[in-house]
């Protein structure tokens, strides 16, 4: 598990060389004509695919065939998509008022009937679902909150001072962690939101975090390019994987602890997110690279063996594996 990071290599701000690429194009899915891809979502197992797209809808597809599955059109913008772990609920973030409230809804995939309708809430930009489905976190890149699934209560786990972004559940859905913009990694009760850590985790600006799956440790990246590893107990930083060109956007860890999904944005033109890396932990080198010129890469999953990710470019929307 990620607890033998103990093993990684020591501190180096020196970039590792990093092989051909490797990524596989598994489907492409044509999109109606003026039509792009925002933002996307793949469930946990690997078998639904939905997307954010230009028209203001949601598109869920069968990720093996590419088959549309559901479109969901409100009308309104939607800021953020997420499955739960187990496939049968959708959570779609709308924008209400443009930055000051949004409303959640959450569909049961079955039968698309909308089970949970939280109409005055916050505008959020990424969704977590804890692994049991009970509790859902949301990051607007301003705050972030946990909301029970069941009853829609609201807690609000903001830092003090500052943005909050990509909050995540650990393994057993009992803490919440946020990468927060005053440089600090906090970690909540994800039932009552109360502050268990903060770490000032020595990035310049934190932007994703990440549990390992024995709950044990975090890993977190941010905009000075590198990644910390952070004992969760303590909040200690134990390591730092080597630094990269671009800036550290979003982070996947392989079910085994053994590797990491590592996705770089462009330091210099900060919408473009076209550079994916797999690392491996166990020594701090990179097993597998891929980046594509006009294209947008999206997060995704480990299914099996492979990391299963999305694409975007203009009318199409690609599913690839690594390696």
């Amino acid at each position: 598990m990620l607890s033998r990071i103990s093993a990684l290599l020591l501190v180096s701000c020196v970039p590792v060389a990093a092989p051909a690429q490797t990524a596989r194009q598994e489907k492409t899915i044509n999109l109606p004509e003026g039509v792009s891809v925002e933002l996307a979502a793949i469930s946990h197992a690997g078998n639904l695919v939905a997307a954010i797209c230009s028209d203001r809808t949601v598109r869920v597809w069968f990720a093996r065939s590419g088959e549309l599955l559901r479109t969901i059109a409100d009308g309104r913008e939607v800021g953020a998509v997420q499955f739960s772990d187990d496939e049968r609920l959708l959570a779609v973030d709308y924008e209400v008022v443009k930055y000051e409230k949004g409303a959640l809804k959450i569909f049961d995939v079955d039968s698309w009937k909308v089970r949970y309708d939280i109409a005055d809430g916050p505008p959020v930009w990424s969704l977590a679902f804890s692994p049991d489905g009970r509790h859902l976190a949301g990051g607007s890149g301003l705050a972030a909150y946990v909301w029970d699934a069941a009853t829609g209560k609201l807690t609000d786990i903001s830092p003090p001072f500052g943005d909050s972004a990509s909050p995540v559940f650990s393994p057993d859905g009992k803490w919440v962690a946020t990468a927060d913009g005053d440089t600090f990694v906090r970690v909540h009760d994800a039932s009552t939101g109360t502050l268990h850590s903060a770490t000032q985790a020595g990035l310049l600006e934190p932007m994703t975090v990440v549990f390992s799956p024995d709950g044990k440790t975090l890993l977190a990246g941010g905009v000075d390019k590198t990644i910390r590893v952070i004992e969760a107990a303590s909040g200690k930083i134990s390591r730092t994987i080597p630094k990269q060109p671009g800036l550290v956007s979003s982070l996947d860890i392989s079910p085994d602890g053994k590797h990491a999904v590592v996705i770089y944005r462009s330091a210099e033109r900060f919408a473009d997110i076209n550079h994916l890396a797999l690392w491996d932990l166990d020594n701090g080198t990179i097993l597998a690279d891929f980046q594509k010129p006009g294209i947008t890469i999206f997060g995704g999953t480990f299914v099996g063996d492979h990391y299963l990710f999305a694409a975007a470019s203009v009318n199409q929307f690609t599913l690839w594996s690594l390696p």
